[in-house]
Order: structure tokens, then sequence, then C-alpha cells
């Protein structure tokens, strides 16, 4: 695929995403086997920590010290079962913008989608440090702070005695490479969903610059638009419905995770911990602003195609392509908003709210 292809070898790597180049039965049967195997690290850890909460939890502060870390293995478990039960409509999302009507049909447009094309890769290559370092960053600490003390990275129940060098070396290694491939799959997760979203809004700007240099004919060429423009809306309307559980858990569990590290940073001295808590929280405010962001950003290039429309040159069309432009104008009041259960668009003002709710979350448990 052209398209997205960095995003597509992060999800083949943590095993979401098989290669095209594997075609083999043998090829598919063994990677089937390692994404079962990742899947079954990722479910392992979310199950340890849940019955964590539930036997060894007695008090706030090791409530608050668990769940938020409980609910983000829980979304990245959400994550990559979304990922592989709709792999095949992934796909099929991406072939699309590859053709008619998304295609470019000039040196101009070309030169647009690929702007495009390297911003998403920028995006996602900046997005995998920042969460990597993380990663890393988390592992060296617990290594050097908690290994020497037979204290795992996160809290977790096992059903056995882990009290011995090797049972609780198995436990830790086993936290590692599950954190480890979360930090992977929130990167090809978050990135693909983003990567989607820019290059909806990499559809706007070849549909204005279609506008901008309308042919000979007239009426041809403004149906061509029309038709990109249908086409846009339609494949945000999947987008969304491909993505909506996602965002649902996401929005969740940031709201959770600020709550959660607001009161833990309120609690707890300067240190290692300290300053995990800060960048963990901030790590998580990226993944819902890189959300709402492009969100807002497709919203406002959605109502500003009556712009684009009236600065074309339409006073030499004939009155079938002005009603083209009509039948466009019409369409385009009504935005392209990426919801939360149809109920709460993704854009800034919803970024907003998830930190007033947070804040407020906050408050009460003081």
């Amino acid at each position: 695929m052209e398209r997205l292809t960095y995003v597509c070898n992060l999800l083949g790597v943590c095993g979401c995403w098989i290669p095209d180049s594997w075609t083999s039965s043998s090829k598919r049967v063994l990677y089937c086997t390692y994404s079962a195997f990742v899947w079954l690290v990722l479910h392992l850890l979310s199950a340890s920590q849940f019955c964590d909460l539930f036997i060894n939890v007695k008090t706030q502060d090791d409530f608050t010290d668990n769940f938020y870390v409980t609910l983000s293995v829980l979304c990245i478990c959400v994550k990559m079962s979304n990922l592989l039960l709709a792999r095949r409509h992934l796909g099929n999302m991406i072939e699309r913008i590859q053709k008619e009507p998304f295609s470019p049909t000039s040196v101009e447009e070309e030169e647009i989608r690929t702007r495009y094309d390297r911003l998403a890769r920028r995006n996602a290559v900046v997005y995998t440090i920042a969460i990597n370092s993380y990663v890393v960053s988390t592992c060296a600490m617990s290594l050097f702070t908690g290994y020497r003390k037979h204290k795992l990275l996160y809290r977790a129940w096992l059903p056995y005695d882990y009290s011995t060098a090797v049972r609780f070396s198995a436990a830790y290694i086993h936290q590692v490479v599950a954190l480890f491939y979360a930090g992977l799959i929130t990167v090809a997760s978050d990135s693909l969903f983003n990567g989607f979203l820019i290059h909806t809004y990499c559809h706007f700007e070849i549909l204005k610059h279609r506008l901008e240099t309308i042919a000979t004919e007239k009426s041809c060429s403004l149906k061509r638009c029309l038709h990109l423009h249908d086409r846009i809306y339609t494949y945000a309307n999947t987008l969304n419905s491909q993505f909506k559980v996602i965002m649902v858990i996401q929005s969740m569990v940031s709201i959770v995770t600020v709550c959660c590290n607001l009161y833990q940073l309120t609690q707890k001295n300067l240190g290692s911990k300290f300053l995990e808590v800060i960048v963990y929280s901030f790590n998580t405010l990226v993944q819902i602003f890189y959300y709402c962001w492009y969100g807002n950003e497709i919203k406002l290039k959605s109502l500003d195609v009556p712009r684009s429309a009236f600065e074309c040159n339409w006073t030499i069309l004939d009155d079938k392509a002005k009603k083209f432009l009509l039948m466009m104008i019409k369409r385009a009041k009504v935005p392209i908003e990426f919801s939360v259960v149809h109920v709460v668009s993704m854009d800034l003002e919803m970024f907003t709210k998830i930190l007033k709710t947070s804040y407020s979350a906050y408050n009460l448990m003081q």
C-alpha cells in the first residue's frame, strides 16, 4: 500500500496487520500465532490488574495507583481487538483513498497529497518517539529502583507466589513485554486513525484545488467535484463508525487518568514516581488531543467548502453547472463531525470538557 506505509509496518510488528508479501499458508499461520501471543500477553496483564483491584486494594491511594493503569491497559486491549476485527475494512479504506475520485488528476494534486502523506508520517514518527520514550524510561526506572526489591512494574495479582527469583523474573519480564507491545499498539492505532483524518483533510484541499481550476467542460468538472465531495462525507462516516468504540473508550480513560493522576500528584513527594505520573499524564493528554485537533480541523475545513465554491470562477458557468455548485454548497452546511456515540463531537471543545470533567472528579475525590 502506497499510503500510510509507516503505520501499516507498525501494525505488522504488533501483530495486527499481516504483510501483503506473506501469501503462503505457512507464513499466515505463523503470523496468526504471533498475533494470538501478543493478544494473550496484553489480556493476561489486564486480567491480573483487575484481580488486584478486587483482591489486594485496601486504601484510596492503592486504588488510584492501580485504577488508571488498569483502564489504560484495557483500552489498549480494546484497540487491538478492534484492529484485528476490522482489519479487512481498514485495508479497504486505505485502498479506497488511492482510487477515483480521491486519486490525484494533476501534478498539483499529487503535490498536495504528498505533502499530507509526509505530515502523517512525521506525526506518527514523533508520536512513536514520545510513547516509546515513556516505555523505555519506565522500564529503566523500575529496573534500577524496584527490581532489586522484588517490586513488579505494575500492581498485579498473580495466582502463585512470586517471591522466588525465577518466578518474580518471569512475572516481571511478562509485564515489560506487555508494556512494550502496549506502546506499539497505542502508536499504531492512534497513528492509523489520525492518518485517516489527515487524508480526509487532504481530500478537501484537493477539492478546493479542483474548484479553483475548473476546466473547459464546466458541467463535467463540477460533477466530478460534487462526486468527490459526496464521497468525502461517505468516507468520513465510515471512518467514524470503524473507530467509534475506540473514541468512547479513549475519552473515558483520559478523564479517569487525568483525575487519578491529579490526585496522585497531591499525595506524592518529588521523585521518580512523581515524574512518572507527570509523563504518563502528558502522554494521555497528547493521545486525546491528537484526536480532537484533527477532528476539529476537518470540521472547520468542511464548513469552508462554500467559501471555496464562491471564490471559484462561477460566473462563467452555465445553468447546469451552477445547480451542481448550489447542491455542493447546500450539502456543506452540515459539517463533518467525528462524534463519541453521536452525542459529543471530537473537537477542541470536547478536549476542554475532558479537562474540566477530570478536575471536577478530582475535587470530588479530595
